[in-house]
């Protein structure tokens, strides 16, 4: 095996170790340098701010407090609603024909039975006429029956008398027997006419009574061309004029002739929420305050409700009424309805800025006296803006912590403004 050799002067390998040195202990002293720089300036920065907080007169957070109030004994009850008629229709033709004359427009205040419109129809009035013609026929045909009748018992009141006078002769041998069976047998033919007169009779009477009901049918359809009013109100929609056809129909046939609103009274729904429900009986007041008739509150009463709550909304829809025979209200309007309930649970009220929700659910942040900060779960009731109803966990006495912060812990020590 061959050995390599050095053959490199001896000053030449002291000078590559010397470099290699320099390198080295260079890299190390900027490595230095460099964490000096990162480390002392953050090292004053915590000097100055536990100098800052050595000097500051108050360690612990400011907190400010509220006390529970009690709940009024009576409460109200806000909800929205929409003022709708008590009563509406949407008049229809029942005649085929022209509007001959309209006597009402939109805004026109009727009476039950006012004339509105009067419809021409000339085939209707034709049709009548000819029912009554074919009316007095049939009648004059059961007369004509009812004398045949009295005729055919004449007759057979006649061969009765001659059958009873030759039956005895013909057993007597006084006349022949020929005579005899004749009599008899034009005594029979006549019993059957009387039979036959009453048939006619009823058939006739039949007769009368079906063309008595068509012109019954044909004068009510008539009548039809007369356009009345329902009930009494006012005329909130009109969809015709004068020389207009109009068909019989209803509302798959199109737009009515009238539509009409009675707004003398007017109800209101409202749908009440799941809590109060049961606090809403029939005959109880409830004020009504519409936007446009500021200053002035109406009075109505709850007359009805579906004793039902809606699966979807949880809640129940109750109809109130209200008077307007003055007119000052007007269907379509909205309206907030307050209703004053008895509070039958004892509930204390607080600021809403006191509840807290977080995911441990809802609580309120309590101050000891020891001024230490302590946390309550609560139930809620009602929320009413501003403040909130608490029906479960506080006894009244605590204090509450005003707005209470998220850095706030259980424990912690605080200050009270």
């Amino acid at each position: 095996m061959t050995q390599q050799i050095d053959i490199r002067p001896t000053e030449q390998r002291q000078g590559v170790s010397t470099r290699t040195v320099i390198r080295i202990t260079g890299v190390v002293a900027l490595f230095v340098v460099l964490l000096a720089i990162g480390i002392f300036p953050r090292l004053a920065r915590q000097r100055e701010a536990l100098a800052a907080v050595n000097e500051s007169a108050v360690t612990h957070p400011i907190v400010s407090l509220v006390h529970p109030k009690k709940g009024e004994p009576t409460s109200e009850l806000l909800l929205p609603g929409n003022i709708q008629p008590l009563y509406t229709a949407a008049v229809y033709a029942r005649s085929n024909g022209y509007v001959e004359r309209r006597n009402v427009d939109i805004g026109s205040k009727v009476k039950a039975g006012q004339l509105l419109a009067v419809i021409s129809s000339p085939e209707v009035d034709q049709q009548l006429l000819q029912a009554r013609a074919t009316l007095a026929q049939s009648q004059a045909s059961l007369q004509q029956a009812k004398a045949s009748l009295e005729q055919a018992k004449a007759n057979a009141e006649i061969t009765r008398l001659t059958k009873e006078r030759d039956l005895p002769l013909g057993e007597e041998h006084a006349i022949s027997q020929q005579i005899v069976d004749e009599a008899v047998q034009a005594n029979n033919a006549r019993v059957a006419d009387v039979v036959a007169a009453n048939a006619n009779i009823t058939a006739a009477e039949a007769n009368v009574t079906a063309n008595r009901a068509n012109v019954s049918r044909l004068e009510q359809m008539q009548g039809f061309e007369r356009i009345v009013a329902p009930f009494d109100g006012v005329i909130t929609e009109r969809n015709v004029e004068r020389g207009d056809l109009v068909n019989t129909g209803g509302a798959a046939a199109g737009k009515p002739l009238f539509s009409i609103a009675q707004s003398q009274t007017l109800r209101i729904q409202v749908d009440v929420p799941q809590s109060e429900a049961v606090n809403i009986q029939d005959g109880q007041k409830a004020s009504i305050d519409v936007k446009e008739r500021l200053g002035r509150e109406y009075t109505g009463t709850v007359v009805r409700s579906a004793s039902s709550l809606n699966s979807a909304a949880r809640t129940m829809l109750t109809e109130v009424q209200v008077d307007n025979r003055d007119g000052s209200l007007l269907p379509g309007m909205y309206a907030q309805i307050k209703f004053t309930l008895g509070q039958q649970r004892a509930s204390l009220i607080i600021p809403t800025s006191s509840l807290v929700i977080d995911r441990a659910g809802m609580h309120v942040v309590t101050v000891t006296e020891a001024k230490k900060i302590h946390f309550i779960p609560v139930a809620i009731g009602r929320d009413m803006g501003t403040q909130v109803e608490i029906l479960d966990g506080l006894t009244g006495s605590e204090s509450l912590v005003a707005s209470p912060s998220d850095l706030l812990n259980e424990g912690q020590s605080v200050e009270v403004q």
